[in-house]
């Protein structure tokens, strides 16, 4: 669905012999279980994107994105993507993502019955319940975005470990 919506066409060994063949060695060096299957999204901007789980995965990239890096810099952007995968960070960032929506649904929902009174059950109102449920998502999503910088740290280094070049992620990164 992912994958659609940014348009994203499949590229094969003819399109693409670069491409497959750094995510073929990635993959065997990351022992994944299979190789994941490469993507190219029309756009000018330089952007890539990890989908799907361990066993069925797909990475995407930009045109923009291989039309502007070298092969080693485009290594250490694959990798740091196969890295995602392997560390299941999908799986991971999704449910953090429900969490966070689900908090903040249970705090308004909170919110609603304290204003209205809807139970009856309160005598006054409990203002510690208020805090709570008025920074709680707040605080959910500050988690969720200190879990996501991790995950991108953790995929970095993952990276400069399946290529040995950690250079060449960092000249992607700042390009």
């Amino acid at each position: 669905m992912v994958l659609r919506m940014y348009k994203a066409k499949p590229v094969n060994a003819v399109n693409w012999p670069l491409g497959h063949e750094l995510m073929s060695e990635l993959a065997r060096r990351a022992e994944l279980p299979s190789i994941p299957r490469l993507h190219v999204v029309p756009s000018s901007m330089m952007n890539a994107f990890a989908v799907g789980r361990v066993s069925d995965s797909a990475v995407a990239v930009t045109d923009g994105l291989i039309r502007q890096l070298t092969a080693r810099e485009l290594a250490g952007v694959l990798a740091h993507e196969v890295t995602h995968i392997k560390n299941e960070d999908i799986k991971v960032m999704s449910i953090a993502d429900m969490v966070s929506r689900f908090t903040s649904a249970l705090s308004t929902i909170g919110l609603f019955a304290i204003v209205f009174n809807l139970t009856g059950f309160f005598g006054s109102v409990p203002w510690l319940g208020v805090a709570a449920m008025i920074f709680a998502p707040t605080i959910g999503s500050l988690l969720q975005l200190a879990l996501s910088r991790t995950r991108e740290f953790d995929a970095d280094y993952g990276a400069a470990l399946l290529t040995g070049d950690p250079d060449g992620l960092s000249s992607a990164l700042r390009k």
